[in-house]
């Protein structure tokens, strides 16, 4: 694999980061010569005199490397190499065959600003940059400028970058794979990227199909079953989280971590803008929002594009943790990685081509769930039910859309049932569903008994709205109840709410 990029244009580190993950031999060239001239007196005189060192004998170098057997075994990073359309050349005619060229097209300002702001202390050789890593008081006044890192020299150099470059990306065609950074293309990461993330495109471009990374984004069109009330669209949005949430675990990001332990929803939020339409097309997004020691934030939204605008008809949270073999809890695998892949709202609306959607207001684990709906008063509506097969997954879990599509139904029956107060009746069966908080406590299997308990919590009717709360115990008949599920449902007698808009 070629590393093709402009000076400090984080080369270095993106081969550092492939030779980690893959075990492939880095080879920069600069260092290999060098380290060969100890022993070429020929190539030690080009290197000592500051020449170019002829392309037959850089290629004859490194084809003398390339034949050591870790470099057979375990596959080569070609760093600095080549600079030009002739060792590409001589690189094919000593049989060297390329396999992939990741081109890290990073725009000329960035590349400016990285090496004009460097500074280096001359006794301890530590590079610095005045705006991203600034040197200490104490040795402030000592640092030093290289000569050549001044903008003039820089934008020179760059010039023939670009002419050598594309000489390089027309010769090697379709192997080459273009991450872009902060150079306005619609696929830019921002300028200030940090180099996790520019790795987790670098990971797509070489794993292809097997590696989704930290954002998945997929097309899909409504079918009409999967559309109709406000609470069809709700458990439809579940069930479509649920899947692109699947392959952040299996394909994406969390696949690592995922195979360390059993990945388990703990608790998610949802909310509606509008409804689905069946054959609309439609973008599902899934990313990774946040990361903490022991638990992971997942954000999901549906969106479509309306005359130049996004528009936003469902989206969501879902907080994950992490079990052993034995079902006890455990801290996230690869924590530090993946929270420098994780998105906080900014950097989420800067690497998508559209704005990504707000966060929904206040968190949603189960505590904060617990003290949102309060505690069961003892003449609540209950009910008893059973477990279908149809409910779970293909862990044993009940799915999350069977819970919200349960308790949906629920509050239908407690009001026809008389279960709430009475002048609330009507609203309850003629709101829409808006919202669902739900967190998840425990397991059941098929067949076995559940006790459903809901109610009004105090002070839940505001701004046009209602919250009904819900709390669900079950288990074996033969054994004690545990608890299982507690919950809300934001219900609204509003007409349908105005769309959340993002400007492109």
């Amino acid at each position: 694999i070629v590393l093709l990029g402009p000076p400090a244009g984080g080369k270095g580190t993106q081969a550092g980061y492939l030779a980690e993950r893959y075990g492939m031999i880095h080879i920069p060239m600069g260092d290999l010569l060098r380290a060969r001239a100890k022993f070429l007196p020929q190539l030690a005189e080009y290197i000592s005199q500051g020449e170019l060192v002829p392309d037959d004998v850089v290629v004859s170098v490194l084809k003398e490397r390339l034949a050591d057997s870790d470099c057979f075994s375990r596959g080569v990073l070609l760093d600095g190499f080549p600079r030009t359309r002739a060792q590409a050349e001589a690189l094919r005619n000593a049989g060297v065959d390329i396999s992939a060229v990741i081109h890290l097209k990073v725009a000329d300002e960035v590349v400016v600003d990285r090496i004009s702001g460097r500074r280096i202390d001359p006794l301890s050789g530590k590079i610095y940059h005045v705006k991203d890593s600034p040197p200490p008081p104490d040795i402030q006044d000592r640092v030093i400028q290289r000569e050549d890192d001044t903008p003039e020299t820089i934008r020179r150099r760059l010039v023939t970058y670009h002419q050598e470059r594309d000489a390089i990306l027309d010769f090697c065609g379709d192997r080459v794979r273009t991450i872009h950074v902060g150079d306005g293309s619609p696929a830019a990461l921002p300028a200030d990227v940090r180099s996790m993330l520019v790795f987790d495109e670098v990971r797509k471009a070489v794993e292809g199909d097997t590696y989704w990374g930290s954002v998945i984004r997929s097309e899909l069109i409504a079918k009409a079953f999967e559309c109709g009330t406000s609470s069809t669209t709700l458990v439809s949005a579940a069930r479509f989280f649920q899947h692109s949430r699947y392959r952040l675990i299996q394909n994406g990001c969390l696949a690592d971590a995922a195979a360390c332990g059993r990945v388990l929803l703990r608790s998610q939020v949802l909310q509606l803008q509008g409804n689905l339409k069946p054959l609309v097309e439609y973008e599902l997004r899934t990313w990774l929002q946040q990361v903490e020691s022991s638990s992971v934030m997942v954000g999901h939204s549906i969106s479509q594009k309306l005359d130049g605008d996004i528009v936003d008809v469902a989206r969501g949270f879902a907080t994950l943790v992490f079990v052993d073999a034995h079902g006890c809890s455990m801290e996230v695998p690869n924590c530090q990685q993946l929270k420098e892949l994780a998105m906080p709202l900014a950097a989420s609306n800067a690497l998508a081509t559209e704005q990504l959607p707000l966060q929904p207001s206040g968190p949603s684990g189960p505590k904060v769930i617990a003290e949102r709906i309060g505690t069961v008063p003892s003449n609540c509506w209950h009910h008893h039910s059973y477990v279908a097969a149809v409910d779970l997954d293909m862990d044993g879990r009940l799915h999350e859309a069977a819970c919200l599509a349960h308790m949906d139904r629920w509050r239908f029956w407690a009001a026809k049932s008389n279960g709430y107060p009475p002048e609330l009746k009507d609203r309850i069966l003629h709101a829409r569903a808006s919202q669902a908080f739900v967190s998840y406590l425990g397991f059941v299997g098929a067949g076995d008994n559940i006790h459903v308990r809901s109610w009004i919590p105090e002070e839940a009717s505001k701004d046009g709205t209602l919250l009904v709360a819900f709390e669900v115990q079950g288990g074996r008949e033969d054994r004690p109840k545990a608890l299982l599920l507690r919950g809300c449902m934001v219900l609204s007698l509003m007409s349908q709410d105005a769309p959340l808009v993002s400007k492109l």
